[in-house]
């Protein structure tokens, strides 16, 4: 079958044609020049097969990538580092409120607070540091899968969450809170994205807002997860996370005998995570 007519299958489920065009521009956008990007599309032309997913086909570009620059085959890869924070979204939490701080806002993770009718967990409470005095309610919703997007369930569910809160705070049962957040690794939907702008609610997740989304505060900082190394195994990740190391830039803090006893893994392999770490940061 000739490549022009092979059908790829996305993470929705849907089938397209294959456009090498597609993978030229990923190739480009990692930071590779415009020969080295068509050799590499060259190279995958040769390995995909009709009803190949696009998560196969963005392996085979990274594997490529990573031979040319290994930084920007990794750093390419962070939508998918994203997804691979855990399945309870503890670790995503966690790793949401560290960044937060890295952009000057106070945060903690408050135990039950009570509103009017409940209490309730709330992910994370943040406030302000330049004297605005903004208190900030934090719903953190966190996917592990591919295609999901952040939806007006959730946008209502935390809007619900911030009325009750209020009316808790007129009657003196909790602290008063100025705006809800809510916060997610996946895009949102067009109509959550409408309620939110209309209840004057902010969100921030993957291509939201524009110039200030999540993978954009991300880079700028260069807040990786060690999850974007490509060759952390889920058990060594684990462990690491276990004793919190979450960032890329934690594994720095060790050297290879340290980070070998806390990952329960040989000093070889830790010094391989801490020299792709540091090639990801410096």
């Amino acid at each position: 079958m000739a490549i022009n007519n092979l059908l790829v299958t996305k993470a929705s489920g849907q089938k397209e044609k294959f456009k090498r065009e597609k993978v030229f521009r990923t190739c480009l956008r990692s930071g590779v020049r415009e020969d080295e990007a068509e050799k590499i599309v060259e190279e995958v032309e040769k390995r995909i097969y009709n009803g190949i997913s696009t998560r196969e086909i963005l392996k085979l570009v990274l594997d490529k990538l990573e031979k040319v620059n290994f930084r920007s085959a990794n750093v390419y890869n962070l939508k998918e580092a994203m997804m691979r924070l855990g399945l309870p979204g503890f670790i995503f939490e966690e790793f949401i409120a560290r960044l937060l701080r890295n952009y000057d806002l106070k945060t903690e993770k408050p135990p039950f607070i009570s509103g009017k009718c409940i209490n309730h967990e709330i992910d994370i409470v943040a406030g302000e540091k330049n004297g605005m005095n903004i208190t900030y309610m934090i719903e953190c919703k966190y996917h592990n899968v591919v295609g999901i997007y952040c939806g007006i369930k959730e946008t209502l569910y935390t809007w619900a969450r911030f009325e009750d809160l209020n009316e808790g705070y007129k009657l003196g049962k909790c602290r008063k809170f100025d705006v809800p957040w809510l916060i997610t690794n996946t895009k949102f939907s067009d109509e959550a994205v409408c309620y939110a702008q209309c209840k004057k609610m902010r969100l921030l997740g993957w291509k939201y807002p524009e110039k200030t989304s999540l993978e954009n505060l991300i880079e700028k900082k260069k807040f990786y997860p060690i999850t974007i190394l490509r060759h952390l195994d889920d058990e060594t990740k684990n462990k690491l996370f276990e004793n919190k190391i979450i960032l890329c830039e934690d594994i720095l803090k060790y050297d290879s005998f340290s980070l070998a006893r806390l990952g329960k893994i040989k000093k070889s392999k830790a010094e391989s995570l801490i020299n792709s770490a540091n090639l990801i940061i410096k």
